[in-house]
């Protein structure tokens, strides 16, 4: 203990050792020299005792030497180790064991460079999961991580020695392949891909089935970076998600040019909230019956200071896809609650929310806000689900309807999309009331068979024994048909066109006179 505080190195020690031996046989030899002659000190010689002095010296400089070189390749050693595990660690992700982003832009570098090589159009293959978020949500994040992983597994053993997998992070996989195949290779390829996710996930918590979107691009010789190839998978993603469930889309420039008109939408609808350009418009909805006015659907408008007034059909989708959808549809439907506390009870109030805000946790929280600062009775409010979000997101949004059930809001769901109603969503959600769309009956069936389609429609809906609806009235006999078949509600440019706020108040006067022909 006493030698580590005086000397702390180990290299000291040593050398100390060194120094110690280094005086300890030459002493031995003097001293038996000298027992064993004369027993005097006359047989030194200057040689034999510059030799005897300068021993321990060299002794404990050999030792230091020694010990440092040992303590150097010790550490080289340890340096080389530790090289090769941050190597592991830089180019593996952690979860899967799978490449990851830093090795996939290495491995893309490296093959741009080609080294005087022939380029090879390699492909490369961006994997987005289904329903992740969903899992997580559900779940819980470990049960996340092990869909990750198995997903990571059967990638890994599929291409093994074929082509490379990575996992750039979150539930985003790369698949970069060998050669220069054709589109119909690649197709191929990406088939290959999609069945791996035919079979469930077994987690802990049970089994999972999850889907994919691959967006498909190839090297190209004028590519710099990988972010350049990275950003031609994305745009294919894009459009592969919205084909929705195990689809594919391989790269085309007009994908670019889409991505751009999409960021101008963006950047001009930012424009338009800052600049308050968004107002509401109401549409009456009348008593099929009785023509009476029972209440108004609010309608969003954007007035652009160069193309006028312009519907919400003609700008929703830029507007989902940005991040001002929660803004601008929790502005919609404050703005609304305000005007609808004036009508006169119980003239009620319908709102459709963009699809982001029936996913949206804080959507419950802000009905009840925007109630409670309108003064405005929970009754009176019908949010309004389409087809199209509540098929597609049912897990993320029902605990907002049934949150929105028990605060007292009335619940409708909007059919009709494909010309038919969807069942299986009636029994889970249990509208007040079923909504039949005639516009998109008429896009997807023409004009003739709409009263048809019609009918049957809202029969079907008698025999759910679920009240009925009718919007997009545009002739008198679609009118009649609604009536003759038994719905309560309609509303449409036949009946009336939407009216500005302000115009509100003299047709609520006299509502209860009002024939439904007569407002148009």
């Amino acid at each position: 203990m006493m030698l580590r505080t005086f000397l702390p190195k180990p290299e000291q020690r040593f050398a100390a050792a060194g120094t110690a031996l280094g005086a300890l046989f030459p002493a031995i030899w003097l001293t038996t020299e000298t027992l064993f002659t004369d027993g005097s000190f006359t047989h030194w010689n200057f040689s034999g005792a510059l030799a005897a002095g300068v021993m321990p010296f060299v002794a404990g400089a050999s030792f230091y030497r020694w010990s440092y070189s040992r303590r150097l390749e010790r550490e080289l050693r340890a340096a080389r180790r530790a090289e090769r595990r941050l190597r592991n660690e830089v180019h593996r992700d952690r979860l899967t064991e799978l490449e990851n982003r830093s090795a996939l832009e290495a491995d893309v570098l490296r093959a741009l460079r080609s080294d005087g090589t022939a380029f090879e159009r390699r492909p490369l293959l961006l994997i987005d999961l289904d329903r992740f978020k969903a899992v997580n949500d559900t779940m819980g994040h470990d049960a996340g991580d092990r869909l990750l992983s198995g997903i990571g597994t059967r990638l890994r053993r599929a291409f093994s020695g074929e082509a490379t997998v990575y996992r750039l992070g979150g539930d985003e996989f790369v698949l970069l392949g060998p050669g220069s195949p054709s589109d119909a290779e690649v197709a191929a390829l990406a088939g290959r891909v999609k069945a791996l996710f035919d079979a469930p996930f077994d987690l802990s918590d049970g089994q999972v089935a999850s889907g994919c979107s691959i967006g498909v691009t190839f090297l190209e010789p004028g590519d710099l970076s990988t972010g350049s190839v990275l950003k031609r998978a994305d745009l294919a993603l894009y459009e592969a998600k919205e084909m929705r469930g195990n689809s594919h889309v391989i790269y085309a420039p007009h994908l670019a040019r889409a991505a751009e008109m999409r960021a101008e939408a963006e950047r001009d609808l930012a424009r338009a909230v800052a600049q308050r350009e968004f107002f509401l418009e109401y549409m009456p909805i009348a008593g099929a019956a009785s023509g009476a006015i029972r209440g108004f659907e609010a309608l969003l408008r954007w007035l652009h200071p160069v193309r006028g007034v312009i519907d919400m059909e003609a700008f929703v989708e830029p507007l989902e896809q940005g991040a001002l959808a929660l803004s601008v549809g929790n502005w919609a439907l404050r703005q609304a609650c305000r005007q609808a506390a004036s009508w006169p009870s119980p003239v009620g109030l319908t709102v459709a929310p963009l699809a982001l805000q029936l996913r949206d946790r804080d959507f419950l929280g802000h009905i009840k806000a925007c109630l409670d600062e309108a003064g405005l009775a929970p009754g009176r409010l019908t949010i309004e689900v389409a087809e199209a979000s509540s098929t597609g997101d049912m897990g993320l949004i029902s605990e907002n309807l049934h949150g929105l059930r028990a605060l007292g809001v009335r619940i409708a769901l909007s059919g009709g999309a494909a010309a038919s109603l969807p069942l299986n969503l009636v029994g889970e959600l249990k509208p007040d009331q079923l909504t039949v769309d005639l516009p998109a009956i008429r896009r997807s069936h023409g004009s003739e068979r709409s009263v048809a389609l019609l009918a049957c429609l809202v029969k079907t809906g008698q025999v759910l024994r679920l009240p009925m609806a009718v919007r997009g009235i545009a002739r008198e006999s679609e009118m009649d048909c609604a009536r003759t078949a038994g719905a309560v509600e309609a509303w449409g440019p036949w009946i009336s066109p939407a009216l500005p706020a302000r115009d509100l108040s003299a047709l609520l006067r006299d509502r209860d006179g009002e024939d439904a022909r007569r407002l148009a």
